[in-house]
């Protein structure tokens, strides 16, 4: 069977785009060949930012976030700290 198929490559795994009439756990030879030569980027090629540069857009994207986030109270199960007599906590 020498039937090519497109995949996406995703974290690691190559899943195809269409369904394939194969069992559970063959192995099969795959060749690795870019449909769009201009959207594959080598991960050497580029560089990597410095930790400055990092932290830079970090301190960006906390300015668009709000102040404090709003964590609502569980009510799904009991917290046994909120339930425990004051004399625990010294």
């Amino acid at each position: 069977m020498n039937n090519p198929i497109t995949a996406i490559y995703e974290n690691g795994i190559f899943r195809p785009i269409t369904p394939l009439d194969l069992p559970d756990q063959v192995q099969v030879q795959i060749v690795i060949q870019p449909l769009d030569e201009a959207k594959v980027e080598s991960s050497s090629d580029r560089p990597k930012p410095t930790m400055a540069e990092l932290l830079a857009e970090l301190r960006e994207i906390n300015k668009l976030e709000p102040d404090e986030i709003e964590l609502p109270a569980r009510k799904d199960r009991p917290n046994p700290l909120l339930e425990m007599p004051n004399e625990f906590f010294v």
